[in-house]
């Protein structure tokens, strides 16, 4: 089974909210480079939201929901 990112944060919290949001909807997910975001925060890169590839249809669903619910506008 193929793993793909299917979002990058600047924030793990927020990383970590669409994470329990996925996975109350069956979809089993991991945030990635969580800890060294943490550890070198300016330039270290973005934290990962990854899923499995057969997954990708409904993810993206459930994140452009997320997405409109929890915009910094």
């Amino acid at each position: 089974m193929k793993i793909i990112t299917i979002k990058q944060f600047s924030n793990e919290i927020k990383a970590r909210l669409y994470q329990h949001e996925l996975e109350v909807e069956g979809i089993k997910c991991i945030v990635s480079n969580a800890i060294s975001s943490s550890l070198f925060p300016i330039g270290a890169g973005s934290i990962s939201l990854q899923i499995l590839k057969k997954d990708k249809d409904k993810a993206k669903k459930i994140i452009k929901k997320l997405d409109k619910m929890y915009s910094d506008d």
